[in-house]
């Protein structure tokens, strides 16, 4: 276990987040090659519900509002009803990012449908098709008393960026198209955030994907209509991670947290074999198997704040894996809820209640390298300046 100073913390931050970008983009690159006619044949069902609504004016006022959102609408799709009808004629030539954009489009419908009390072949469809999201806003939510997740479970708490950035690399290219983690912003209570700071993670904004949500539930229902196996539907229900991660929409854990969540991954913050399905695994190993032996992937456990910031990272293969446990993103959760890890003392609490026993002595032995507040460090410098 090594210990981390707050700029040896920020340089694996910044690492780590490439890394991610290129884990997304070789999951693209293997959706692309074994999966994308299934997905197109998905996408041609959700194309057709949406076209089969009953007041086509209502349709094309949401689709023009729409219009600044997507990328498919920057590569010559029409935010019309008469541009869907051009895009389902052309079906061989969808790729991978126009089919996450109709998936995430007919999420979006579905729920402005029923925002706007406007008509549609499914009335119900708002209930069966997007059901309630994987997050809940800052203090709402069913009391776990009366069956509920809580008032303090799968929140997110983001705002709007006034001024939104461009961003380039390490992500592909999406031309004029605003991405996500430009457009928003971290607030105080987003427990993404926390969990950002505490696993070595770039904080970026986007926060957690609802859109995830809209996914998963648009390819089991299209998936099922295709009739496509249990098993193929299970595998493509991560394309929300594969697509959006590229283009800067969302984070790795924004998207993965989602898919944990509703059991279609158990992610495990930083272990990429992880993010296959756990109904195949198998599957992605030849390709995430590498990535995530990564010299460039540090498994490491941040607490503070700002250049207050301290942390360790695990060096040791026994260290790395017993870290696991601990970096389950929902177990992760529970201990950044409240804001993630201020101390030494809290985190090794954490490692304590988290990890096997034999994690916390070594964290403990570098107790006065890095169990210092930093007040303390300030004071110890000053004290050991040469006179």
């Amino acid at each position: 276990m090594l210990p981390l100073s707050h700029n040896q913390i920020r340089a694996i931050r910044n690492e780590k987040r490439n890394l991610e970008v290129e884990v997304a983009k070789k999951l693209y690159g293997y959706f692309n090659a074994k999966y994308k006619y299934r997905i197109q044949k998905i996408v041609r069902i959700l194309l057709n519900h949406i076209l089969s609504a009953r007041k086509q004016n209502d349709l094309n006022l949401i689709l023009v509002g729409k219009k600044g959102k997507f990328l498919m609408f920057k590569q010559g799709v029409q935010a019309s009803v008469h541009g869907l009808n051009q895009f389902l004629k052309r079906e061989a030539s969808w790729t991978l990012d126009q089919c996450s954009d109709m998936i995430r489009l007919f999420g979006e419908i579905n729920e402005d449908w029923h925002k706007l009390g406007l008509s549609q072949n499914h009335e119900d469809g708002q209930k069966k098709l997007r059901p309630e999201p994987t997050f809940l806003k800052v203090g709402s939510g069913k009391p776990v008393k009366e069956g509920g997740w809580g008032k303090n479970f799968g929140h997110r708490h983001r705002g709007d960026k006034s001024v939104p950035q461009k961003t380039g690399e390490p992500f592909v290219n999406i031309g004029s198209i605003i991405r996500g983690i430009d457009k928003f912003q971290f607030l105080p209570k987003s427990v993404i955030a926390a969990i950002d700071r505490t696993f070595g993670l770039r904080p970026e904004g986007g926060d957690v994907s609802g859109t995830t949500t809209d996914s998963l539930y648009a390819l089991r229902w299209g998936g099922g209509v295709s009739g496509l196996t249990q098993d193929m539907i299970k595998a493509i229900q991560i394309l929300p991670l594969v697509t959006m991660v590229p283009q800067g929409h969302h984070t790795m854990v924004e998207c993965a947290y989602p898919l944990s969540r509703h059991g279609v991954i158990d992610y495990h913050i930083g272990y990429y074999n992880t993010l296959a399905p756990k109904e195949s695994p198998a599957l992605f190993n030849t390709l995430l198997g590498p990535l995530d032996g990564s010299d460039k992937n540090k498994h490491i456990l941040v607490w503070g704040h700002g250049s207050g910031e301290q942390g360790v990272q695990m060096d040791r293969q026994d260290e790395i894996a017993a870290f696991k446990k601990m970096a389950r993103v929902l177990s992760a959760y529970g201990f950044c809820v409240t804001g993630g890890l201020s101390d030494f003392e809290q985190a090794l609490n954490a490692v304590k209640t988290f990890s096997p026993a034999f994690l916390a002595p070594r964290l403990e032995q570098l107790r006065d390298q890095v169990g210092l507040s930093e007040l303390e460090r300030k004071f110890r410098q000053m004290r050991n300046r040469p006179r």
